[in-house]
């Protein structure tokens, strides 16, 4: 018969250990944090919740808005070049499947000046993109 210790150290299989239990709770408690139990100056979600992964979410979304409307700067500075002026529309470019004419934020399209050839973001706080 073997002899089975019974003390939190052992290492018999069916045992638990104090460590792995403690790492289980440190995990759970890390995911609770990100997922939505904490208060970490993120954005805003509905019911009051603020969380990291939505304020990373809000950053991203700044980005790519900031990164479509260089594209279209850059597409549209090739255009005057190869052509001698500028677009009449956005529609004309050719661009990349995955270049977007709206933002990504609110969904609004993208504002164009053909006199100038300038382009923006309509979304409040986007501007200065």
């Amino acid at each position: 018969m073997r002899n089975l210790r019974s003390d939190w150290r052992s290492t018999e299989v069916g045992y638990f250990t104090l460590i792995g239990l403690l790492a289980v709770i440190v995990i759970i408690g890390i995911l609770f944090t990100l997922y939505g139990g904490g208060f970490t100056g993120g954005s805003s979600q509905p019911g009051g919740a603020t969380t990291t992964l939505g304020g990373a979410k809000d950053r991203a979304q700044d980005v790519l808005c900031q990164t479509n409307v260089q594209q279209l700067r850059y597409a549209i500075s090739i255009y005057q070049g190869n052509m001698g002026g500028y677009p009449p529309s956005l529609g004309s470019l050719e661009s990349p499947a995955s270049l977007s004419f709206t933002c990504p934020v609110g969904e609004e399209p993208y504002q164009y000046d053909p006199s100038s050839g300038t382009v923006r973001c309509p979304h409040p706080g986007h501007g200065s993109f």
